[in-house]
Order: C-alpha cells, then sequence, then structure tokens
C-alpha cells in the first residue's frame, strides 16, 4: 500500500510539473491572466494533496471495480491491510449506494461520509472515516441514565399513589368510627344526662373530637409535604371570621378561667380575598395554643393593617397570651415538625407537634410570614403578616355564604341514605328525625341504592362512597344514566375520604355536594337547607334542636322562626349573650321603623336613587342580626334604579314592607 501513496505523490508531482511547463510557455506566450490562473491551480493542487496525506481521520479512495486507489497514513494505520482487501475489508463493505453509515472495527465505531468522484473518466468513491467510539459511549450513558431516571420516575410515581392509596384507607377507616363516637355521643348529650353520666360522654365526644384534631393534622402536613394542599381565593368578611373564631373557642377559654379578647381595627376592608377556611384554620391553631400553654390570664386576637403599594392590604394578625412562654434556646425548633418546646410540654399538654408547624406552612402558602416573640413565664405573641387583594364584592352576599342559615328545610321531601355501615346509618338515622324529616328510606350497598331508586322517587339521596358489591360512585354514575328531567334526585356525597380529590372524584361522578366524616351537623343542615328549601309554615313542628344544644322552649321558640331571624347567627354575633342578644334586637327594631318609614317617604318623592340607599342600609342591618328573609328581599331592591326598573321597584318595596311586618309581629311575639 505504500506504494500507491507514493504513486498518489508522484501523481502530484507530475501535475505539479506539466502545471510548471505550462506557465512556462504561456510566460514566453506573454499571456498574464492565464499565468495567473495556472498558479492558482498549481497552489490548490499542493493544498489537496498536502490535507489527504496529513488529514488525522481516515481517508480513502476506491475504484468502482473494488480497488483501492488511494489511502492516507491514517486510513493505512487504522485498517492495516486495506490495500490489500479492498472491498473485502469490513471497513469497505456495502459501499455503493451509500452516503453516510456507522461501521464497527475492532471494538471501534466510525462515522463514514461517502461521496462520488471521477478517476481517469471512471467512478470513484472517496470514504472519510470519523472514530466516534467515544461519542457512542457517552450516549449510551446519557441513554442509560435517562431510562434509569424514568424508572425512578416511575417508582416514585408508585410510591406516591401507593402512600395517597394508604392515607385515603387510613381516613376511611378512622373516620368512619369516629362519625359514629362523635354523632352518637352528641346525640346522648343531648339527652340531657345528668351526674357522672353526663360527665363520662362529654369525655368520650371530647376525646374523639381530640383524635380528629390529630388526625386532620397528620392529613395536612402530608398533604403539605406531597404538595397537594391547595388555596381558594375568593371574597370573604374577616369579620364574620374572627367572629367565628371567637364563638368556637370562648368556652374553652371559659373552662380555664381565663378571658379571651377580640378586637379588629375599623380600617380592615370590609372584604378581602383570600382562604377563609385556611385562615380559620391558622387562627384556630394559634388560639388553641395559646388556650393550651395559658393557665391564668388572657389570650387575645387583633387584626389590623394598612394598605399595600399594589393596592392590597397587609393584614396583621396578632395573637397574644399570658402563658408559659418559651425558653430562647428552644424558639429554633418550635415551628419544626414534630417538634415540642421540651420532652415534659409534650407529656403535661400532649399533641404531636405539627400545629404550629402546619400553621407556618398555611401562612406561606399564602404569601405570607409568621413570626414569634416570647419569655420564658411571661407570655407568646405570634403575629402572621399577609397581604390580601382587597375585593368589591357586595359585603352580606359574600357574608351570609360564608355564615348564614340558607332557610328552613323541605321536611315533606323524600330522601335514600346510604352506607354500608350500621352506626352511619344509625347517625344519619337520627339526624334526619333531629331535622324534623320523616320519609327517608336505607341502603346498605350502592346496589341496593339503585335498585331503591328504580322503583322510588327521590328527592335526595346522602350516598357514602365506599361500599361493597357497588360503591358510591358507580351507584350515583348509574343513577345519573338510568334518572330523567322529571325524576332527576339531589346526590349528596358522605365520606371518610379527605384527601385531595376526594370531591372532585364525587362532582365527576354526577353527585351534587361533598361532606366529610366526621359529619359536621351544621354543615348538613345548611346542606339540607341548600339542596331541600322549605317554605315557612307556623303550623308544620319545629325542628329539633341540632345535637349538642339545649332543647329548651325558648330555643324551640326560636327555631319555629328560624326563617325570620336566625338564631345561631345572632348568637354568634352577641357571643351568646342573652343581655347583648336583647340589646342588639332592641336597637335593630328601633332603626328597622325609622329606615322603613325613610324608605316609604322616598318612594312616594319618585327618589329612587334615595329608596336604594335606604334598602342598602336595610340590607346591611337585617343580615347582621340574622334577619335573612327580610335581607334577601333588600338584596333584590339594591341597584334597581340604575337598572330604571321602576315596575320591580315598586313590587320589591311591597314585599319588604310583608317582611318588615313579619319580623315585627314575630319579635312581639317572643317579648
Amino acid at each position: 500500500m505504500e506504494e500507491n501513496v507514493w504513486i498518489s505523490i508522484v501523481a502530484v508531482a507530475v501535475s505539479v510539473l506539466v502545471i510548471e511547463a505550462a506557465l512556462a510557455f504561456w510566460r514566453s506566450r506573454k499571456f498574464s491572466g492565464a499565468q495567473d490562473l495556472l498558479i492558482k491551480a498549481k497552489q490548490e493542487t499542493m493544498e489537496i494533496a498536502q490535507m489527504s496525506l496529513h488529514n488525522p481521520h481516515p481517508q480513502i479512495q476506491v475504484s468502482e471495480r473494488g480497488k483501492v486507489i488511494f489511502a492516507n497514513p491514517a486510513a493505512l494505520k487504522e485498517f492495516p491491510g486495506i490495500e490489500h482487501q479492498a472491498v473485502d475489508h469490513v471497513i469497505l463493505h456495502g459501499l455503493a449506494g451509500a452516503k453516510s453509515r456507522e461501521v464497527t472495527y475492532e471494538s471501534k465505531i466510525y462515522d463514514q461520509t461517502i461521496a462520488l468522484t471521477r478517476v481517469n473518466g471512471e467512478i470513484a468513491y472517496v470514504v472519510y472515516c470519523h472514530d466516534i467510539t467515544e461519542r457512542k459511549s457517552y450516549e449510551s450513558e446519557i441513554q442509560a441514565a435517562r431510562e434509569k431516571a424514568e424508572y425512578l420516575r416511575q417508582e416514585a410515581e408508585a410510591a406516591k399513589e401507593a402512600r395517597g392509596d394508604f392515607l385515603a384507607n387510613m381516613s376511611h377507616e378512622l373516620r368512619t368510627p369516629m362519625n359514629g363516637i362523635i354523632g352518637l355521643s352528641d346525640m346522648l348529650i343531648d339527652k340531657g344526662l345528668r351526674g357522672e353520666k353526663q360527665t363520662m360522654i362529654e369525655a368520650v365526644n371530647s376525646s374523639a373530637r381530640n383524635l380528629l384534631i390529630l388526625l386532620n393534622d397528620i392529613l395536612d402536613f402530608s398533604k403539605i409535604e406531597a404538595g397537594e394542599l391547595t388555596m381558594e381565593n375568593i371574597p370573604f368578611d374577616m369579620r364574620a371570621v374572627v367572629k367565628q373564631i371567637e364563638f368556637l373557642q370562648k368556652p374553652m377559654a371559659s373552662q380555664k378561667g381565663l378571658v379571651m379578647n377580640s378586637e379588629i381595627d375599623a380600617n380592615v376592608p370590609a372584604l378581602l380575598i383570600g382562604d377563609p377556611s385556611r385562615l380559620q384554620q391558622i387562627l384556630n391553631n394559634l388560639i388553641s395554643n395559646a388556650l393550651k400553654f395559658t393557665e391564668a390570664g388572657s389570650v387575645s386576637l387583633s387584626v389590623y393593617g394598612q394598605e399595600g403599594q399594589k393596592g392590597d392590604f397587609v393584614t396583621r394578625i396578632v395573637v397574644r397570651d399570658t402563658g408559659i412562654g418559651i425558653a430562647e434556646d428552644k424558639q429554633k425548633t418550635i415551628f419544626q415538625k414534630f417538634q415540642q418546646a421540651d420532652a415534659s410540654t409534650a407529656r403535661k399538654y400532649g399533641g404531636t407537634g405539627l400545629g404550629l408547624a402546619i400553621t407556618k406552612d398555611l401562612v406561606e402558602m399564602m404569601g405570607g410570614t409568621l413570626e414569634m416573640d416570647s419569655k420564658l413565664g411571661i407570655g407568646t405573641t405570634f403575629t402572621v403578616t399577609l397581604s390580601l387583594p382587597v375585593s368589591n364584592k357586595e359585603v352580606v352576599g359574600a357574608a351570609q355564604e360564608q355564615i348564614g342559615v340558607q332557610g328552613v328545610i323541605n321536611r315533606a321531601a323524600r330522601i335514600l341514605l346510604v352506607d354500608d355501615h350500621p352506626v352511619n346509618l344509625l347517625v344519619l338515622r337520627q339526624a334526619m328525625q333531629k331535622f324534623g324529616i320523616e320519609n327517608f328510606d336505607e341502603a346498605s350497598s350502592g346496589k341496593q341504592a339503585l335498585s331503591l331508586f328504580q322503583k322510588n322517587k327521590y328527592d335526595l339521596i346522602i350516598m357514602d362512597c365506599q361500599m361493597p358489591e357497588m360503591d358510591g360512585y358507580d351507584a350515583a354514575m348509574k343513577i345519573r344514566e338510568c334518572e330523567d328531567s322529571a325524576s332527576r334526585p339531589v346526590i349528596l356525597a358522605a365520606t371518610a375520604d379527605a384527601m385531595k380529590g376526594a370531591e372532585e372524584k364525587c362532582k365527576a361522578a354526577g353527585m351534587d355536594d361533598y361532606i366529610s366524616k366526621p359529619i359536621d351537623w351544621k354543615k348538613l343542615q345548611h346542606m339540607l337547607q341548600r339542596w331541600l328549601p322549605g317554605t315557612a309554615d307556623k303550623k308544620e313542628p319545629a325542628q329539633e334542636a341540632l345535637p349538642g344544644t339545649d332543647e329548651t322552649a325558648e330555643q324551640t321558640d326560636k327555631d319555629r322562626g328560624a326563617e325570620i331571624i336566625d338564631w345561631d347567627h345572632l348568637k354568634m354575633f352577641t357571643s351568646d349573650d342573652p343581655e347583648f342578644e336583647n340589646e342588639v334586637i332592641q336597637v335593630f327594631v328601633e332603626n328597622l321603623k325609622t329606615d322603613i318609614t325613610e324608605m316609604h317617604k322616598s318612594l312616594k318623592a319618585r327618589d329612587y336613587v334615595g329608596w336604594d340607599s335606604w334598602v342598602h342600609k336595610l340590607y346591611g342591618s337585617s343580615s347582621n342580626v340574622g334577619a335573612n328573609a327580610l335581607a334577601a328581599v333588600c338584596d333584590e331592591g339594591q341597584l334597581l334604579c340604575e337598572k330604571q326598573d321602576i315596575q320591580k321597584i315598586h313590587e320589591t318595596h311591597k314585599h319588604i314592607l310583608i317582611e318588615y311586618k313579619r319580623v315585627c309581629e314575630y319579635l312581639a311575639e317572643r317579648q
């Protein structure tokens, strides 16, 4: 093969000599332009020869008949014997028709580029070879890494799904018996037992509710760790949230002999945008924590703030107590999960050590900060700072959505209760009786529920989700498939699955609403009021008190007029203080008469703008004391003057006067 190389070199030399001779000829002829062309051709020929000979990558030229015409030194070194084997050599197999390919030779991989040329009038192949063994090794490693990463991702997804299934099952298994314990103990408390029996049943109820708090903490922790906890952004009334917290926590403060105060600054907007449920959870955690670690003195809740630079309201919520305080060296660990100040604290006060950690996570998920200032033996102050957008939505509408009872229940409705657990059926049965509903059937499986639906017409179905034979999701879908417009029942999911996506899964199956177990009786009552609204009827028997309330004559009387005055709302507003309640009612009645008079004068004078302002004022005062029927009519009247609907204004005016008369007559009867 060395001979071929020398032949190529000689050929190049001959070419150069020919060009030199031509140059000499053209110099003698004095053709300077042709001379320049020949000089350039000489240079290019020399460069091509040099590039081929010194190319570090193998370069081979093969004739159409399969003979090697030229191979540079790199080719001779890489592929020994190629000059003799020619196309029989592995590196040159199958050249015809190929433009590029990969060839493996002695554990090395070469990328070949093949070009066609002509030598002495015959077709020849010029083969360029690049060693890509190292690159291929890298590519294999990268591909292996990708496959491993994909495998790990799939494993992580499977682990996440298994973890979710485990938590959902544990939630269901724990909440199901807790639903029975809390529900039935509520009902026993409601029976008015005396002495030691009452003390024991209250202890059972309290213990079950403490277990529920721990369960909720663990589930929230799991959701936060998995990134599955979501936040709502809806208008809410901060004052209503504070009142609700005060209503829930004051009894605990009273039991310990503590003073609990709350105040909210006048400059806090009527409506802010955020997640009221999570905010209530934050405040509940902080107040509960303060009450737990305070033996004497007080616990206070303050809300204030100022306008931010982006049109939001920088809200500061301060919870201050006179409790045991936290030692300085322990303060850094107080927000860590499963941590408390010290072991003695855990033994004395109990708890999982998750409450403050979850609270901090929730605050940060809302884009805020949680700070603490504490001195051992003096007390602790927690400060929550949140930047919340201000809402321009109607105040009362949002407040009613958050707190208010929406009316009375249609006790003539026919209901189907579906649950495979006999205790849960017992609890639901007792609830229906408490709400004054007697026309209901029971089913212990989805299959039985479907069979009953096909035979009877139901207005509402309360459906458990996890049942044998046919679960609640399948049952709901099959009911929706065979229903018609005349027999479409409302389906409420009552499930122990409190994990993310449970509500969406229920809605996807065709259910209209969702409530988690253990069932909160107030939430169930509000759901029934929403989906089975009834009309006021003085002859209709009063609904029994909810579990956990006293069945006094006064309470029964209040329930009888619940469609006129929402006493539960008023009790929350007045912190269940009878004297304050009477004072609020008295002020309301006095101002109501004045406002109605002025509203009537505005209408007679055709001052519809003035009429609208008095209606708006009536709306606010009525909803604040829980006069929902009157507030609802006033709500219809708002902004009618902007629509210039004069006929509607006069009709609404009459309805307002009717509701005003009902309120006055009812309150007069109670005095």
